[in-house]
């Protein structure tokens, strides 16, 4: 068996891939798909499946990640895991929000507008407060709280300017301190150089002629779920300030049952396989799907954890059960490519 990882325009976005593949003793190539030979490469050689890393910073790498995935999933009928559909939502709000309407599936009701006009008779008659969100950014970048219809009239303002909606410079500010960023700029200079290229990078491009307007939902907490094939995760996600997402605010608590089967029917029907849902509780005993993500990170080295035990759920014998251990090393790539290697064995893709 021989598989490559189609790394992105991160020369790093292929290293959790390149650590699972040498767990598992599998050969491992690596491509990178934003060079101008990427095709070439797909097949100079027979891989009988790719591992996918898309983008989550800069909308035009994201862009070019779909289309060549597009080639080589749907025109070429190669094998990808996260499939095609998974990564194709992946940090695109705008195209996730028509999604979630299009499948009927609960969610704070979103507005996307291309037309100034548009977007200043929606602001006459909303109410505030309001979310506004750049279609690309995660852990909460570009996500902006708006209070008055003054302000919203600002940010639709700058949006439909030459500049366009940026986001912040730097890292998440919920997530440290300026104290303990210095103290790894001062223990890995090169890292810090890196990631300042990157911030200039992402702070440069504004999002612009378009503006994605969200209902607020007032909420404590968010549920953060994930499904990587059969297991299932759950935490709740903090609210530091106005928001949850990135916060890194986590409450480790037992999941409702109710949670876990909303989550399975939604990836089921919608066959997803690696999928990391943010989830608002309605007040209502429903849920609202604020974030599908195939790819995400965590805080800590595990995703569940209940009275102190580490572990993940599975429905078995037509009930949830839970199974202690840690099934999420190397930021849950390893459980990933065991869910890969089960997909493409038995058929499943």
């Amino acid at each position: 068996m021989k598989v490559a990882v189609l790394q992105n325009e991160d020369p790093l976005s292929s290293q959790k891939w390149q650590q699972a593949c040498e767990k598992s003793g599998i050969p491992c190539e690596i491509i990178n798909l934003t060079a101008s030979d990427w095709l070439s490469q797909v097949l100079n050689e027979k891989y009988d499946f790719f591992l996918m890393k898309p983008p989550g910073n800069l909308s035009h790498f994201k862009t070019l990640y779909d289309e060549r995935h597009y080639i080589i999933s749907k025109v070429l009928k190669l094998k990808t895991f996260p499939s095609y559909e998974e990564c194709f939502i992946y940090e695109n709000k705008k195209l996730l929000s028509y999604f979630l309407e299009a499948q009927g599936i609960p969610h704070p009701k979103t507005s996307v507008f291309y037309d100034l006009h548009e977007a200043h008779e929606f602001l006459s008659k909303t109410t505030f407060p309001l979310v506004a969100k750049t279609s690309i950014g995660a852990s909460g970048s570009g996500v902006t709280i708006i209070r008055s219809k003054d302000n919203a009239l600002k940010y639709v303002s700058k949006a439909f300017s030459k500049k366009g909606i940026k986001r912040q410079f730097g890292p998440n500010r919920n997530t440290g301190t300026p104290g303990k960023w210095l103290g790894k700029a001062l223990k890995e200079p090169r890292y810090f150089v890196k990631r300042l290229k990157v911030y200039f990078s992402i702070h440069k491009h504004g999002e612009r002629d378009f503006v994605i307007f969200q209902e607020y939902i007032p909420h404590a907490f968010e549920w953060r779920a994930v499904r990587i094939g059969d297991s299932y995760f759950a935490h709740q996600k903090v609210k530091v300030g106005d928001k949850a997402s990135g916060s890194k605010g986590i409450d480790y608590v037992n999941p409702p049952e109710s949670l876990l089967n909303f989550i399975k029917d939604l990836c089921e029907t919608n066959r997803f396989n690696f999928m990391a849902i943010d989830i608002f509780e309605d007040g209502k005993g429903g849920y609202l799907v604020n974030e599908l993500q195939t790819l995400f990170g965590h805080v800590q080295d595990y995703i569940l954890s209940i009275d102190g035990r580490i572990g993940r759920f599975r429905f078995l014998n037509n009930q949830w059960v839970f199974e202690e251990g840690n099934f999420n090393t190397n930021e849950s790539y390893d459980l990933r490519l065991e869910t890969a290697l089960s997909l493409y064995k038995n058929g499943n893709w």
